[in-house]
C-alpha cells in the first residue's frame, strides 16, 4: 500500500497552498473510498472552520461542521435540516462526515443537500471570501472546486421549511425526497425553493414549480415536479414511478404550510 504525505497546516493560506497538489481531509469519509488512489492529504482540523450560528438574520455552518452536530441542533436549526442531516448517513459516519464534504460528494440521494437547495443555501469559498450559490457549485463540480477551499455555507432563516422521502424503509436512502422553503424575499415578497432528490448525480431545484407556487397554483408545481423526474429511471424505480412521487410530495410539502 502506497503511503500518503500527511500535511496539518494552522493558516488558510498554507491550507490553498498545498491544496495544488494535495486533497483536502476532513471527516475523511468520502476520500477512504478511493485512498488507492491519493497520494497527499490536507488536514483541515486546525483551521477553525467549525462554527455553527443562529442568528436572527442568518445561518452559517462552518465546512467542518460534522453532520451530527446539525442533529443535535445546538443552537437550534430548522427542524427539517435537522432531519435531513440524521438521514444522511448512520450514527458513527455522522459524526466523522462535513457538511462541505457532503456536498462535494454527494449524488442525487442526499437528504442533506436537498434541504439544503431548499434554503437557498451559498457557499463560501477562500481565497476571496466569494460566494457561489450550493446550486451551481453542484452544477460545476469538481472543477468549481480546483484551487479553492469551501469555508462555511451561508443561508437566511427560512420563514418555513420542510422535507419529506420516500424510501425502501423510514432511515434508509430516499428513492425521491422532497424539501420545499418559503423565504423571504425583497420587500418582504415570499419566495419558493422546491428541491427534488433521490436520483441522479445531484439533488435538483424546480424553478417552474417555485413560480407556480408563486402564483398559488398547487396543481401546476405538482406537474413541474412530475415532469422534473419524467426520466428519472434507474435501478432503483422507474421515472413514471418518481414522476408520480415528485408531484404527490410537492402537494404535502405545500399543504403542510409553505404556501
Amino acid at each position: 500500500m502506497t503511503s500518503i504525505d500527511y500535511h496539518r497546516p494552522d493558516s488558510l493560506e498554507r491550507a490553498l497552498d498545498l491544496l495544488l497538489r494535495a486533497q483536502p481531509l476532513a471527516g475523511g469519509t468520502a476520500l477512504t473510498p478511493n485512498r488507492s488512489e491519493i497520494t497527499a492529504v490536507v488536514d483541515l482540523q486546525q483551521l477553525s472552520l467549525d462554527e455553527l450560528v443562529v442568528e436572527k438574520g442568518s445561518i452559517r455552518l462552518g465546512a467542518t461542521v460534522k453532520l451530527q452536530a446539525l442533529v443535535d441542533g445546538s443552537p437550534p436549526l430548522p427542524a427539517a435540516l435537522a432531519e435531513a442531516a440524521s438521514l444522511e448517513a448512520p450514527l458513527n459516519l455522522r459524526n466523522m462526515a462535513t457538511v462541505a464534504g457532503t456536498i462535494v460528494a454527494c449524488d442525487g440521494r442526499s437528504p442533506l443537500v436537498t434541504v439544503l437547495l431548499a434554503m437557498d443555501a451559498v457557499a463560501r469559498f477562500a481565497p476571496g471570501d466569494s460566494a457561489v450559490p450550493v446550486d451551481s457549485l453542484l452544477a460545476a463540480r469538481p472543477q468549481a472546486l480546483e484551487g479553492k477551499l469551501i469555508t462555511r455555507l451561508e443561508a437566511r432563516p427560512p420563514a418555513a421549511l420542510r422535507y419529506q422521502q420516500v424510501a425502501r424503509s423510514p432511515k434508509d436512502r430516499p428513492i425521491v425526497c422532497a424539501a420545499l422553503g418559503k423565504l423571504e424575499g425583497k420587500g418582504g415578497r415570499s419566495e419558493f425553493r422546491l428541491a427534488l432528490g433521490g436520483h441522479g448525480s445531484r439533488p435538483v431545484r424546480v424553478p417552474t414549480a417555485e413560480a407556480a407556487l408563486l402564483r398559488g397554483d398547487l396543481e401546476a408545481a405538482a406537474s413541474a415536479a412530475a415532469a422534473a423526474y419524467a426520466q428519472a429511471d434507474d435501478e432503483w424505480a422507474s421515472a413514471a414511478y418518481r414522476s408520480h412521487v415528485a408531484a404527490v410530495l410537492t402537494r404535502r410539502l405545500a399543504q403542510e404550510g409553505v404556501r
